[in-house]
């Protein structure tokens, strides 16, 4: 889902053709152009697995933008992508945010970027889900610099601990 089918498609064909945007379900339904006589070009909707297994999995899919937004939680979703740029890439939240290590846990990392953004609600309390928000945003669009949330060694480390965690259940 959400990978490019269609702009590429509109590139190869040299126009048009399929709705794009920067977001999931765009398209509908099938496409298919004859391009020649041997050659067709399909563009389809992204399709998900109907259960993501590991929660994590689910929150590095609605941060990168291939969920819609109603099926999760901004702020759930902004705290797990924050404990992971924290970890594996403390300079990017430096830099961006004018925080120092240690970052500020939970909550009190989006209360911080509500506060320098001036999310702020009546009387003074921080406006979470807006802060949530923003921060998604800066991840997706670049901002917070070349990110990556998952590497081989990443993914075996995750799968593990959930092992250990099911068996202490």
């Amino acid at each position: 889902p959400n990978v490019g089918k269609s702009t590429l498609m509109n590139a190869i064909l040299n126009r048009r053709i399929a709705k794009v945007g920067d977001e999931p379900a765009i398209t509908k339904q099938q496409q298919r152009h004859q391009i020649n006589d041997h050659m067709i070009l399909i563009d389809t909707p992204g399709m998900m697995w109907p259960k993501i297994g590991y929660d994590l999995d689910g929150f590095f899919l609605a941060a990168s933008n291939n969920i819609g937004p109603n099926a999760y939680d901004e702020i759930e979703t902004a705290l797990e992508l924050a404990d992971v740029i924290k970890l594996r890439y403390p300079e990017s939240i430096s830099k961006k945010y004018k925080l120092e290590t240690p970052f500020p846990e939970d909550e009190f990392f989006l209360d911080d970027i509500a506060r320098q953004r001036g999310f702020v609600l009546k009387k003074g309390k921080p406006n979470l889900e807006k802060a949530a928000i923003s921060f998604i945003n800066d991840y997706r669009q670049g901002l917070l610099g070349r990110i990556s949330l998952e590497t081989p060694a990443s993914r075996e480390k995750m799968i593990e601990l959930i092992k250990i965690q099911c068996i202490c259940h």
